[in-house]
């Protein structure tokens, strides 16, 4: 009875056992059949194609945004350039007035070649191409148009046959532009003088050989003609007059085609012509006016650029040497130092103020006292004192400004204001929750609006009132300035 019992117990046992096992395996091929069902899904799905990120912010909040307009021209002696220290040019003048507008700083680039500027606004380096562009179709298809500054004819650059020769006898001038047929003419690279020649060649029935110059303005072509280097050259009309001034045995009075409209470009942006309105804004309220003063400068008075600073150098002043030295003591760039005395000085020695700042540095009489210069130092003296007070000035900053580029507008202010005013202003940029250690946006705010109660009132200001505004505007100037010293000179 016993054995049997146990064969039952035993028989029940397997049976169970078995069971099991038979589960654990549909479990184990579920399992299985799960993870295929899984491994197939995830040879179905596809990542997502990354899309370039959309800006979405205009073009010309971008750039107030910023704060500056950043400009290319070519460096003529028509566009921009450097006379007596400061900057000046047609194109310049014009950017300016439209910066004025706006409250805008203008930074500006120099190339000489179109299509290296083009370069630029392609790779969103500069916001504008201002080199006196002919508005032409093919333009417009790829890029933004301003409305026309001014219209003007492209006209041939060509030499008197016989010195002294007036151009109404001349028998060996040119007198149509038929008259081109199988001659040479030189032109700009990527000027649009280049299609226009094309076309004249086609309605003429002969070949126009037309060499484009990478390496020539069209000042320089007027001047390459003049020497006897080229025979013949197409440049805009205000060009040719602009060029030829003092010099002589010249004609540019032969038109070549017909007159086209000068601009400005700016990128093409899809839905997005902000940029391209505001400068036609300019144009329509404020241009007429300053074109006219441009043009009187730059093209009826050309006596103000007859005048060469010197060739391929341009001198800043006549203490370059010196400043170079006492720059190199402070580690500071040379044209720095050298825009920082011309906002002071405009390089006057013996300039005092009504708050009785003097010299070169316009140190104050305490400042002077201090380094041991008098009224009667030479302006290495000046310069060698002025050194010292930055580089004092460095000192006190440098822990709270770490980066040195940075830092140099703190020392300007600080030149200006003061360096308890600075201090002030950092200190009222850590409460605001902005950063103490950059100037621009930050704590460059709290000096402009320190003449506020709110602001000078503030326990953690101990100078005081601040007319912060002349500080504001001294520091943005000299670093423009700088900016256009940088342009011109090594």
């Amino acid at each position: 009875m016993a054995k049997r019992l146990y064969r039952v117990v035993a028989i029940v046992l397997s049976c169970c056992f078995l069971a099991a096992c038979q589960n654990k395996v549909a479990v184990e091929e579920e399992k299985v059949e799960i993870v295929e069902v899984q491994v197939d899904t995830l040879e179905i799905q596809e990542p997502e194609p990354s899309l370039p990120p959309i800006d979405t912010i205009p073009a010309f909040e971008r750039v107030k945004e910023r704060g500056a307009l950043v400009a290319v021209t070519n460096c003529s002696d028509f566009n921009y350039k450097m006379y007596k220290a400061r900057p000046v040019g047609f194109e310049f003048d014009l950017l300016k007035d439209f910066c004025k507008m706006h409250q805008l700083r203008l930074e500006m680039r120099i190339n000489d070649n179109l299509d290296s500027c083009f370069a630029l606004l392609n790779s969103g380096k500069v916001d504008v191409v201002a080199t006196g562009v002919g508005l032409t179709k093919d333009l417009r298809e790829h890029y933004g148009l301003t409305n026309p500054l001014f219209s003007q004819k492209s006209v041939l650059v060509q030499r008197l046959s016989k010195s002294g020769s007036s151009a109404a006898t001349d028998k060996g001038l040119l007198r149509s532009p038929i008259d081109l047929a199988g001659k040479t003419v030189h032109v700009t690279e990527g000027s649009h003088a280049v299609k226009m020649l094309e076309y004249l060649s086609d309605e003429i029935g002969h070949t126009i050989h037309v060499v484009e110059c990478d390496t020539l303005n069209d000042l320089e072509l007027v001047k390459a003609v003049s020497d006897r280097r080229i025979d013949y050259a197409v440049v805009d009309e205000y060009m040719a007059v602009a060029g030829s001034y003092g010099l002589t045995g010249l004609d540019t009075k032969l038109a070549v085609g017909v007159e086209h409209p000068i601009g400005w470009v700016v990128k093409h942006r899809e839905a997005d012509s902000s940029l391209q309105m505001a400068f036609n804004d300019w144009i329509v309220k404020s241009e007429p006016k300053i074109l006219k003063l441009a043009m009187t400068r730059y093209v009826k008075n050309r006596k103000l650029f007859a005048k060469k600073l010197g060739e391929g150098h341009v001198r800043i002043s006549p203490y370059d040497n010196a400043i170079r030295r006492t720059a190199a003591k402070i580690g500071w760039d040379w044209r720095l130092l050298a825009a920082l005395i011309y906002q002071e000085s405009r390089f006057k020695t013996n300039l005092e103020s009504n708050k009785g700042a003097y010299g070169l540095m316009q140190l104050m009489p305490s400042v002077m006292k201090r380094y041991n210069v008098s009224y009667n130092s030479t302006p290495e003296q000046q310069l060698e004192a002025g050194g010292k007070l930055i580089r004092f000035l460095d000192k006190a900053l440098k822990d709270k400004v770490a980066d040195s580029v940075e830092r140099t507008k703190f020392v300007l202010a600080a030149y200006n204001a003061g360096l308890g005013h600075v201090l002030d202003a950092q200190r009222l940029a850590a409460k605001y929750e902005k950063a103490p250690d950059i100037w621009d946006n930050n704590v460059d705010f709290f000096i402009l609006n320190k003449s506020k109660p709110l602001y000078y009132r503030d326990t953690c200001c101990k100078c005081g009132f601040l007319r912060g505004t002349q500080t504001f505007r001294f520091v943005e100037e000299i670093i423009e300035r700088y900016h256009h010293y940088q342009n011109f000179i090594e």
